[in-house]
C-alpha cells in the first residue's frame, strides 16, 4: 500500500507530487492515478496540486520525464572505466531491462505517452521536455557505440537495434512471456552479442 509522506518543503511540492506519483505507481496502475491520490499521499489538500498540475495529463507527463531521467540514471550506474565498449552497452542495456521489471508501472506509461499520435505536443513545455528526457537513454546507448564504430551511419543502425532489443526484451520478459534462465536477462544479452559479433 502507498503509503503518505509530507516530506516535501515549501516550494517544491510539485517534486514531491511526481515522486508521490512514482511511488503510487509501485502497487497501482496508471488508470488508478489522480490528482486527488497523490495529494493523498504527499499529505496536501486535494486542491493543491493543480497549482503545479492543471489535469491528469500534466501530471503523467511530468512522471513519464522523471521516469525516463531515472531510467537514464540507473544505466550510468552502470558505467566503468574499466569496462570494454561491449561490456558496457551490455551493462547500459541490463539496466534498462531491470529498471523495466523493477518498476512496470511506471514503465508502461512512459511508454504509452511516447505512443505517435498520442499528443499533439504543441508548444507544451511539459511535453517538450517529457521528449527531452526519452531520448536520453538512448543517447547514452548511442555514445557507447559511436566510440566503439568509426562509421556513423553504423553506429547509428547498432544503436537502434540494441534500444529496440532490450525494449522488446523488458516487455516480454515483463509479461512473463519471456522467462529467463540461469544467468537472467544479462545473459541473454550477452549470449545475442556474442552471435552477432560471429557474423
Amino acid at each position: 500500500m502507498t503509503q503518505k509522506t509530507k516530506t516535501y518543503h515549501h516550494g517544491n511540492l510539485s517534486a514531491a507530487l511526481v515522486a508521490a506519483g512514482i511511488a503510487f505507481l509501485q502497487d497501482h496502475s496508471a488508470e488508478k492515478l489522480s490528482l486527488r491520490a497523490v495529494a493523498e499521499v504527499v499529505g496536501v489538500s486535494r486542491t493543491a496540486p493543480y497549482a503545479h498540475f492543471p489535469d491528469k495529463r500534466s501530471l503523467l507527463l511530468a512522471i513519464s520525464s522523471a521516469g525516463f531521467r531515472q531510467l537514464a540514471q540507473s544505466m550510468e550506474v552502470r558505467r566503468s572505466a574499466d569496462q570494454s565498449h561491449n561490456g558496457q552497452i551490455l551493462a547500459f542495456g541490463a539496466a534498462y531491462v531491470q529498471f523495466a521489471l523493477d518498476n512496470p508501472n511506471l514503465y508502461r506509461l512512459m511508454l504509452s505517452t511516447m505512443t505517435p499520435g498520442g499528443e499533439d505536443g504543441g508548444g507544451d513545455a511539459a511535453w517538450v521536455e517529457l521528449k527531452s528526457e526519452a531520448t536520453r537513454p538512448y543517447a547514452i546507448l548511442k555514445a557507447e557505440f559511436s566510440q566503439m564504430v568509426s562509421e556513423p551511419a553504423r553506429a547509428e543502425a547498432l544503436s537502434q537495434g540494441a534500444w529496440g532489443m532490450v525494449h522488446g526484451l523488458a516487455s516480454l520478459v515483463g509479461e512473463g512471456l519471456i522467462v529467463p534462465a540461469e544467468g537472467g536477462v544479462e545473459e541473454i544479452l550477452r549470449t545475442f552479442m556474442r552471435a552477432q559479433q560471429r557474423r
